[in-house]
């Protein structure tokens, strides 16, 4: 009896053992290529959309500052400073101009494309209106001026930061979806060459482990990434919603949670207050000592601040030596003077620094809602006209 195998047979076996063997390397190159190919396109998403987002955030502060030097040129009495202020205000228009330009420059998408072009038409509204309110501050005009700040100019730069704002959940969004289809296609891709490395021969089997080895050493790089992926865009997150010299919310987080509480507010039936916070003569603390120490105290500020407030209630700083507080939970207007008083207390502690010791003063203005407005607009209007009205009385009561 011959023991071996016909010869037509063991062809066949040879065959479909080369065969076998000829996928098994197709499948170990096809998950390779995968695996590299996800790791580049991943490298790719992340490089580009943050780079996004770094530029919306840079367009954002930029846009936000040259408000700034703007409504600081209508405020100031004295011509040298408002010169100053107006030079400030060309400086930030440049950087708004730098950061719209670089992020045409990158490929966008139909929505991307579309958030530039409403930025495009609402920038030409701006520019024009801050045109008009810069020339009546350098006329002196400052009372018309500072109304059409209040009136006109105001709204747009809301809705402008708006814009902006999208673009950055824009490109979050986008990388969440991208992470999100890369976990998959990885999964799918483990699952599909452990399940085929089950059912091979001795040989495939060799094959299968070491393609198992392999899936699961890049498996765990892109699980790494995207880890570290996560970390960056909540840091990102935090960044974009966070004043990076004291740590309290910003303007754009304040705002939101604003128009949150007022919402929850108008539901369940009860009052907030909102109050400007605004430090005296700061300029002259910067002038003297420099900016460092001027930094020093407001982080100081920013701490007692933080102090006064509680867990549901928000601290800000909005920008320069301005500050906001949420204070959700006051139900009465009589309440509001108290609580003034005492985060002015809090505020008016010594501080020393490095063994300067400084007495910061400050005024405040507050607005309850819903008495004094239900409109964000008209909540921080009221605030601020009260809060200036607090500095203008400081004032005449320290020239007496």
């Amino acid at each position: 009896m011959n023991p071996q195998l016909p010869r037509r047979m063991t062809q066949q076996l040879l065959a479909g053992f080369a065969l076998l063997i000829v996928l098994m390397g197709g499948l170990i190159g096809d998950a390779v290529w995968q695996i590299g190919d996800l790791k580049e396109r991943m490298r790719d998403i992340v490089e580009l959309r943050n780079r996004k987002i770094q530029l919306a955030t840079d367009l954002q502060e930029a846009s936000y500052n040259r408000h700034n030097a703007l409504v600081y040129q209508a405020l100031a009495r004295d011509a040298f400073e408002r010169d100053d202020n107006f030079q400030q205000y060309i400086k930030w228009g440049y950087q708004v101009g730098l950061a719209r330009s670089a992020l045409k420059s990158l490929p966008l998408d139909a929505f991307e494309s579309a958030n530039l072009l409403r930025q495009d038409r609402l920038v030409a509204q701006i520019i024009d209106e801050q045109e008009r309110i810069s020339d009546l501050a350098a006329r002196s005009l400052m009372d018309e001026a500072r109304a059409r700040l209040a009136a006109d100019l105001r709204p747009l730069n809301l809705a402008y930061t708006e814009i902006v704002e999208a673009l950055r959940r824009h490109e979050r969004d986008l990388i969440h979806a991208a992470l999100e289809q890369t976990q998959q296609a990885t999964q799918n891709a483990i699952s599909l060459h452990l399940g085929l490395g089950g059912v091979l021969i001795l040989l495939a089997l060799v094959i299968s482990e070491t393609t198992r080895r392999l899936l699961r050493r890049h498996a765990l790089t892109i699980y790494e990434q995207m880890h570290q992926l996560e970390e960056v865009g909540t840091r990102l997150e935090h960044e974009s919603t966070h004043d990076p010299l004291t740590g309290l919310a910003n303007r754009v987080l304040f705002y939101r949670r604003l128009g949150e509480a007022m919402v929850h507010a108008a539901e369940e039936d009860f009052s907030l207050a909102v109050m400007y916070v605004d430090l005296d003569d700061f300029k002259q603390v910067n002038d003297l000592h420099g900016h460092a120490v001027g930094d020093a105290l407001l982080k100081a500020v920013a701490d007692r601040l933080h102090q006064v407030v509680r867990v549901a209630d928000t601290a800000a700083r909005l920008g320069g030596d301005e500050f906001a507080l949420l204070f959700v939970g006051v139900q009465e207007t009589s309440e509001c003077p108290p609580l003034c008083a005492k985060v002015e207390r809090k505020v008016g502690q010594p501080v020393d620094i490095g063994g300067l010791v400084l007495t910061p003063a400050c005024s405040i203005g507050y607005a309850l809602y819903p008495r004094d407005g239900n409109t964000l607009d008209t909540l921080l209007n009221v605030a601020d006209a009260r809060m200036y009205q607090a500095k203008r009385a400081r004032k005449a009561m320290r020239d007496k």
